[in-house]
């Protein structure tokens, strides 16, 4: 008898021993399926091939009032109305289906007026030069990405003549390799067409592709091409999105938060407005 209850009471102990071996090989999976489902979710940000920045209010800072005023003075107009005309007659000219002189007469013909040679010179001058002032913050950005080894396109909706202004009078787009103008092409955005023109460039998959671009309806028509897509705002609340969702490096106030030693080679360079 006093055999049988050692047996009994042994085989009791054993099997709460066993019960508690089970219950904490169970916490231990919990823990450790939490903690990999942690880790997976911190891996699971986009890696992107190739980098392509708006121009207009991204790389360079928006037009000043003082722009619009001291182009409407050329033209005899009211800035307020000067700026309605300016914006809706500017859809050919970024195209390339007019040429400067042909938009600015256009421009003081709505108010019955003209211009001589000299003064459409002139419009032509302040024009580029209102959009040559560099967003210091988005232009080290780029700098960055370069730097990091990301191929650089600039994408953007501009006319000929400022076009070229801007490729002579913008240092930082020398790091670009490719700038795609939307008057070299004959279609603007939100047309489809210019970011087709742009993916066939670039020889890069949809997915692979950043873009910023401050326009909404411009980056919802690029996400419809499967393109990664994000709105520029201010660039340390647009640095902040991209961050939470792509393995890319981003600035913050002087300072990179991934060094370049935490990319691999794989994510390295290959050896090889409003103006938008």
């Amino acid at each position: 008898m006093a055999c049988f209850r050692f047996c009994f009471h042994s085989v009791h102990f054993a099997r709460i021993h066993l019960g508690m071996h089970v219950y904490t090989c169970i916490i231990r999976f919990m823990h450790d399926t939490a903690k990999r489902s942690a880790l997976q979710g911190l891996s699971q940000k986009r890696s992107v091939r190739a980098v392509v920045f708006d121009y207009g209010n991204v790389l360079c800072l928006e037009q000043t009032l003082e722009d619009m005023k001291g182009m409407a003075l050329v033209c005899g107009i009211p800035h307020e109305r000067f700026s309605e005309l300016y914006w809706k007659l500017r859809p050919p000219y970024d195209r390339g289906d007019i040429d400067g002189p042909a938009y600015w007469t256009a421009v003081v013909g709505q108010q019955e007026l003209g211009l001589s040679r000299d003064q459409i010179a002139t419009l032509i001058k302040l024009d580029s030069e209102s959009i040559t002032r560099p967003n210091q913050g988005a232009v080290q950005w780029a700098k960055l990405l370069h730097h990091e080894g990301f191929p650089l396109t600039l994408l953007s909706n501009m006319p000929l003549e400022l076009s070229r202004h801007v490729t002579k009078s913008f240092p930082s787009l020398s790091t670009f390799e490719y700038l795609i103008y939307s008057c070299d092409y004959g279609s603007i955005k939100p047309e489809l067409s210019i970011y087709r023109n742009c993916l066939e460039l670039l020889k890069v998959a949809p997915q692979d592709i950043l873009y910023l671009d401050d326009r909404a309806e411009n980056v919802e028509a690029a996400a419809r091409l499967g393109i990664n897509s994000v709105l520029f705002d201010t660039v340390e609340k647009t640095a902040s999105r991209v961050e939470s969702r792509f393995d890319i490096p981003v600035p913050s106030y002087g300072r990179c938060r991934q060094s370049s030693s935490q990319y691999s080679s794989t994510n390295r360079r290959p050896d090889r407005m409003k103006s938008d």
